[in-house]
């Protein structure tokens, strides 16, 4: 009876043992909803910074595609068309392109990680990550240029500026410069502040064009419904939208609170199911409503769902690589339920809301 109370209390504590080397093991991983647009924004984006901050994360990934995504999109995809404007415009001013351009990227990268302020060996960089189709880190490089550094230039440092990059008006023409972005706003000083001098990529493109055909369809279908609802105010289509409309809808206490703290709001669970309605016609909650699209809209979230997965396989792969510990994701704000709940089926994930840092 004692053997097997001594077998007992060894199992026990090696479960224990078990856990406890599971949950030191897992990767922490915040992911942050985000605003693309926070031009006119009264958010206090430094408070934001520093709870990001204090979480000391060891990578910054933001919903850029990985560079060598990009050839295996097809020619007329929209992310692929976007960035190809900058990299011609980019190309046209800075022909020349290094024999070997991934040991040049490393080497100026060592040199930067030494001392920050070699202003050229910056701007070499920012031109060889357009010429490599890295968006992420050509945006990156670009944007500690024109704020952090730009006032440090000299004559003949700012002549090389222009003369590489052209006026600052076709940069912001062009989105090279973003002054309303989440990563102007957050991201890129998070990455500086805690000097990084990198941004990691992890969007998931391949699913596009049938996420956009699913889309094309819902959209068809859903505007049957309203129209018929429309037409007739008491018809099943009516109650279904009356349904929607009540359901995606703030109540004033909830806007207020929101509008107190936008960042905090966008990363509660309330925003998280209102902003699955806004996005997808009323939502996964209408499913089986009369006159709802509730199989087009399957497709639709299915399409979603497959390109949430891949932008989480994206980090988890590349964290598993650098052997990240904390781990900071800032995504456009319709895309952080889906994620959390693939990164939750992880059991190497441990997921920590915004709202719960300090």
């Amino acid at each position: 009876m004692k053997k097997i109370q001594k077998i007992s209390l060894a199992l026990l504590i090696l479960i224990a043992t078990a856990f406890k080397s599971n949950a030191q093991n897992q990767i922490e991983i915040v992911v942050v909803a985000s605003s693309h647009d926070n031009s006119k924004s009264v958010q206090n984006f430094t408070a934001v910074i520093d709870k990001l901050k204090n979480f000391k994360p060891d990578m910054v990934f933001g919903e850029y595609l990985p560079a060598e995504d990009y050839g295996k999109l097809e020619d007329d995809n929209w992310a692929k068309k976007a960035f190809a404007k900058k990299v011609d415009y980019i190309n046209k001013l800075n022909p020349k392109t290094p024999k070997n351009i991934a040991k040049e990227i490393s080497r100026n990268q060592k040199a930067l990680a030494s001392f920050p302020y070699y202003h050229k060996t910056r701007m070499n960089l920012a031109v060889e990550y357009s010429k490599m189709w890295d968006r992420g880190n050509f945006d990156y490089q670009m944007f500690v240029l024109e704020n952090y550094m730009k006032p440090k230039f000299g004559k003949e440092e700012l002549a090389e500026y222009s003369k590489m990059f052209g006026s600052i008006d076709s940069l912001k023409k062009l989105g090279v410069i973003r002054p309303g972005s989440e990563y102007n706003k957050i991201y890129f000083p998070l990455i500086f502040q805690l000097g990084q001098n990198q941004i990691y990529n992890m969007d998931c493109q391949t699913y596009d064009k049938p996420w956009g055909i699913a889309w094309g369809k819902t959209d068809s279908l859903y505007k049957i419904m309203a129209s018929k609802a429309k037409a007739d105010s008491l018809s099943p289509e009516a109650k279904t939208m009356t349904a929607i409309e009540k359901y995606w809808t703030y109540a004033p206490a909830e806007a207020k609170q929101f509008n107190a703290d936008e960042y905090a709001g966008m990363n509660s669970s309330k925003y998280g199911d209102l902003i699955e309605a806004w996005n997808f016609y009323g939502g996964r909650k209408f499913y089986g409503y009369q006159g709802f699209p509730t199989e087009a809209l399957k497709e639709m979230v299915a399409e979603w769902t497959n390109r949430n997965a891949g932008m989480c396989k994206n980090i988890i792969n590349q964290a598993r690589i650098k052997n990240a510990k904390r781990v900071v994701v800032g995504v456009g704000a319709a895309h952080r339920t889906w994620m959390e709940e693939i990164l939750a089926k992880n059991p190497d994930v441990k997921i920590i809301n915004y709202n719960d840092l300090r």
